[in-house]
């Protein structure tokens, strides 16, 4: 933990996030002096700008066994700086940003978005599927709901550079929802259709 005069800065790495990132010092700087949440167009702008490498990252890269892994780069109250980790078939839960500006830049791998929309059932329907190649910047406002991927093949890792603001405390994730099927006397099987 270091001090910057506003915040205290905590990071997963062994070092001051500055030494251990030296590629990222001019976002961090520019974070750290934040003291409400940052606008999602300059936040966006920044990340395009910062050149990242794995390597860059090397010393909070972990990856899950079972899901995603989040590393903390660097944060206080206003902001969380996370580098993440995906496996093949990783994936977040369907989620919103609910009072949080959050953007991220894809580092390695390519990385798939899959956007949704709420229905007048309630329900979540998808709207869109973007690839996301290295260099790509996503940026997420309040009501977007999304579901980011790792769908590359078995052994291809995608790494990604995340920022929220303010750190993240709370979101609405939802799930697909299925009724229990159509009311009718028939079975389904293979070769012939229910009798309803």
């Amino acid at each position: 933990m270091i001090s910057t005069g506003h915040h205290a800065i905590i990071t997963d790495a062994a070092q001051d996030p500055k030494l251990a990132f030296p590629r990222l010092v001019p976002l961090i700087d520019y974070l750290a002096k934040l003291n409400e949440r940052v606008d999602l167009d300059v936040l966006s702008g920044l990340l395009r700008s910062t050149a990242i490498t794995r390597a860059d990252l090397e010393p909070v890269l972990v990856f899950g066994a079972r899901g995603y892994r989040r590393n903390v780069v660097a944060a206080t109250p206003w902001f969380e700086l996370l580098a993440l980790c995906w496996r093949s078939g990783h994936c977040t839960p369907i989620h919103d940003h609910q009072g949080v500006s959050c953007a991220f830049k894809v580092v390695e791998g390519t990385g798939t978005e899959v956007r949704f929309k709420k229905t007048p059932s309630g329900l979540i329907c998808p709207t869109e599927s973007v690839e996301m190649p290295p260099g790509y910047v996503c940026a997420a406002a309040d009501a977007d709901i999304h579901q980011v991927v790792n769908m590359q093949a078995p052994g291809h890792d995608l790494i990604t550079l995340h920022c929220y603001s303010p750190r993240i405390t709370k979101m609405n994730t939802y799930a697909y929802h299925t009724s229990g099927g159509a009311e009718c006397s028939g079975v389904y099987n293979s070769t012939h259709a229910p009798e309803c």
